[in-house]
């Protein structure tokens, strides 16, 4: 197969040849480390490559192919899996170094059900430390660098997924998303990504949830989603549709099928809430992104209104998140962890109200998280009722699109970013409009609005706690209009 194939093949384009016979899971998985060997040494997208394996898992799908009948819907695609997720004899690290050389032994849920679907796991990518941080610099295996342009951060943590993805490595990934660690790196990758309501998808293997021998202690409990990173939003709806309900481990997940949705129909009008004041300023390229994809949808029928949705104070909803954030993830941290994050809040200027919160949250005591959780229940009411008024709601995903990466680590105090002329705090610059739907739990596709400048600009799709498929019903009739997936420019 011509490796130029996977500069634009989907996962559902490539299940619907392998079913076809056109096209064979060997040849494809040959394309897909050619690739790998060619462009990862520089993007470092992938930090364990399991060739053998997936030549193995290949091999078997051609035979099941080859033997016609039904087959899982998967079957010979290549995929990833973000390094935070177990994989059963494949290294998985969480780039954390007491688990550098951690060879599971039961696979986590999600790829649990990936491999039942046929899939083809080519290898495991690129994140930061225990998945907090979000960039995609690894103590471990360093950075991954931008497909646009590798002066630049991918954005995290799963910004070795988005890219493996966004290059061709693989057609779907699995990915995690807490505060925008799916949304931000589709967004600075220009893939498309999609995380479910909480709780929609198990955790079962995931990690920060530490494995046994470090503790195994439960500790985030609210915010924390899971879902898929693709080309298309066929291959969300695919991918989304193979790995939510309930496992019979992970307790909080209810068992409950999704709602089914209908697709709309081809020139049926939407209604669309498009929120855009954050209280942050937008670079120029989100900027223009922003008023080209509201042009765009007006001209095809679309109904976009402006507005914040009452009682929402955007500031207030970020520092909600902080607190709680704070508080859950500080319970499944090292003491020496928390005492760092303990010891540097006195001195952060008071312009980094977000890493405060989060701080603040780090020494919480029962009453003052309890009233943190009702004033949550108070922003999900509230969202709620003015999603009820629309198809979906519209806004940026961070404030700027990606920005020149450099060295981090737990210990390192991230600069501020320019945007717009100001300086903004880094954690409000890339987390300050994702956290707001972390918060709520609820449902948000990423998908790119196009290509500005150079760099991709990308859109949060937010819909309604626990109607997946209804949003990605909306995500997939607006997708023509908002362009759809660029192959990245990659030379090497």
């Amino acid at each position: 197969m011509p490796d130029l194939r996977l500069e634009t093949l989907t996962a559902c384009a490539a299940a619907r040849e392998l079913r076809g016979g056109s096209l064979s899971a060997e040849a494809l998985l040959d394309a897909c480390l050619a690739r790998i060997a060619r462009f990862n040494p520089t993007l470092n997208a992938l930090v364990t490559v399991d060739s053998a394996g997936a030549r193995e898992a290949a091999k078997a799908a051609d035979r099941q192919l080859a033997a016609g009948g039904l087959v899982p819907p998967l079957l010979g695609v290549p995929v990833s899996i973000k390094d935070a997720f177990a994989t059963r004899g494949l290294r998985t690290t969480a780039s954390f170094r007491p688990l550098a050389d951690y060879l599971p032994d039961a696979d986590a849920t999600v790829v649990a059900r990936l491999r039942a679907a046929g899939a083809v796991i080519v290898g495991k990518s690129n994140l930061p430390e225990l998945a907090a941080a979000p960039h995609c610099w690894s103590p471990l295996f360093g950075p991954t660098l931008n497909p646009w342009n590798p002066a630049l951060t991918s954005g995290g943590s799963s910004g070795g997924a988005a890219v493996a993805v966004a290059a061709g490595f693989s057609l779907l990934e699995a990915g995690s998303d807490l505060a925008g660690s799916i949304r931000i790196p589709a967004a600075y990758c220009g893939v498309a990504g999609f995380k479910a309501t909480e709780n929609r998808i198990p955790r079962t293997g995931h990690i920060p949830h530490l494995p046994r021998h470090l503790g195994g202690a439960r500790s985030v409990r609210h915010m924390l989603s899971f879902g898929v990173l693709a080309r298309s939003v066929a291959d969300l709806h695919l991918g989304y549709g193979l790995i939510a309900g309930p496992d019979g481990i992970d307790t909080e997940v209810p068992p409950l099928a999704p709602s089914p949705a209908l697709p709309i129909p081809a020139g049926q009008a939407l209604r669309l809430a498009l929120w855009d004041d954050f209280g942050l300023p937008l670079c120029e390229r989100t900027c223009a992104g922003l008023e080209g994809m509201t042009k765009r949808l007006q001209a095809a029928g679309h109904r976009v209104e402006r507005g914040v949705p009452p009682g929402l104070d955007p500031e207030q909803l970020r520092e909600l998140f902080g607190l709680i954030g704070g508080a859950e993830i500080g319970l499944g941290m090292p003491r020496w962890q928390r005492a760092f994050f303990l010891g540097i809040r006195p001195l952060l200027p008071p312009s980094e109200r977000l890493v405060r919160a989060i701080a603040r949250g780090l020494r919480c005591d029962m009453r003052a998280y309890n009233r943190a959780l009702n004033a949550r229940d108070d922003a999900i009411g509230r969202l709620e009722a003015f999603l009820s008024r629309f198809d979906a709601l519209l806004c940026p995903v961070a404030t700027t699109v990606a920005y020149p990466g450099g060295p981090m680590s737990s210990f390192t105090r991230p600069p501020a970013l320019s945007v717009a002329g100001r300086r903004v705090p880094y954690m409000e610059a890339t987390i300050g409009l994702t956290t707001p739907f972390s918060l709520c739990g609820n449902p948000v596709a990423a998908l790119p609005t196009g290509i500005e400048a150079g760099l991709p600009v990308g859109v949060q799709i937010v819909g309604r706690r626990w109607q997946e498929n209804a949003l990605l019903a909306v995500a997939a009739h607006l997708e023509p209009v908002l362009g759809g997936f660029v192959a990245p420019p990659l030379s090497g």
